[in-house]
């Protein structure tokens, strides 16, 4: 028997998940004005205002409540609420500064950086393909260094910064809503604090105040929930090897958005180091197909 197709429902769900992050640059340069600080601190209040809600709809308030009564779950969750800060708060400068082709160099990089960690830390064992994949991305960077002439910080702090937040996450109990929810609310006295001071300061914590700034503004916690619950839904029920290729859409898209529509300048030497990336991920995702169950 062959194995049975992937749900349909559940591969748009992942591709609704990584092609919204993947256009999710053009989002915050229409936000630009507002400053990659203040834009950080409305979203983390706006995902609260989005993910509240859905967790009565989804009948997971009460495990919620419950969660913010154990130190040790809040001691997680805000310890992952800081880093996916750190990795929000790049990715939102970078996008607003010009540098959207370094954010796809990170999450091109992330989920080999997730292998590599998995050796280190958990005695997972590598294939030959995924060293070698490793090894590729490592030259990539290596490559940013000494060719094109600076340290790649914004691809590894991001990748970095996420490669940590999925082990926080992994010892929590709670699933991706709930934990969204415990670190937004971790986060929100915190947001609201800065919004406030910076208000007082005299920053423009509205934009423009159009109605064009507001609706974008309110839309942040919109924007950053629909393509969290596409993904887990997508990862509750896709094969592994399926869901590790289609995560690489997301760093195209950013890739094409930054080259193609903001034109930001590719020398010849980012495209040597994006290339030995780009090999990386093509032994990656060569090594997951591989390890597929064989179909009878």
């Amino acid at each position: 028997m062959s194995d049975p197709k992937p749900p349909l429902n559940a591969v748009l769900s992942a591709v609704l998940a990584f092609g919204l992050w993947g256009v999710l640059p053009v989002y915050w340069k229409q936000l630009g004005h507002l400053g990659s600080d203040v834009a950080l601190a409305q979203r983390v209040v706006w995902t609260a205002v989005a993910v509240l809600p859905l967790l009565a709809l989804r009948r997971e308030w009460r495990g919620f409540m419950m969660s913010l009564r154990d130190m040790i779950v809040l001691k997680t969750h805000a310890w992952s609420a800081f880093l996916l800060a750190i990795n929000w708060g790049v990715f939102v400068w970078a996008a607003q500064h010009g540098r959207i082709l370094d954010c796809s160099l990170g999450y091109f990089i992330n989920p080999l950086l997730n292998v590599l960690i998995g050796s280190r830390l958990f005695g997972e064992r590598l294939s030959r393909l995924q060293k070698l994949s490793i090894a590729s991305a490592a030259c990539g960077v290596m490559t940013q260094l000494v060719l094109v002439g600076r340290f790649p910080w914004i691809g590894l702090l991001l990748a970095g910064s996420f490669a940590l937040y999925g082990l926080a996450r992994r010892r929590s109990p709670l699933g991706s809503l709930p934990g969204l929810a415990v670190e937004t609310v971790v986060g929100v006295p915190v947001a609201a604090l800065y919004l406030i001071w910076s208000q007082q300061g005299g920053a423009t914590i509205w934009g423009t105040a159009s109605i064009h700034d507001v609706l974008l503004i309110a839309g942040l916690g919109v924007i950053t929930t629909i393509p969290l619950l596409g993904f887990a839904h997508g990862a509750r029920q896709l094969p592994f090897a399926l869901l590790g290729v289609l995560q690489f859409l997301a760093p195209t898209g950013q890739f094409l958005v930054g080259a193609f529509i903001y034109h930001e300048t590719i020398s010849a030497a980012s495209l040597v180091s994006f290339g030995l990336i780009w090999t990386g991920v093509l032994l990656f995702c060569s090594d997951l197909w591989l390890r597929q169950p064989a179909k009878s």
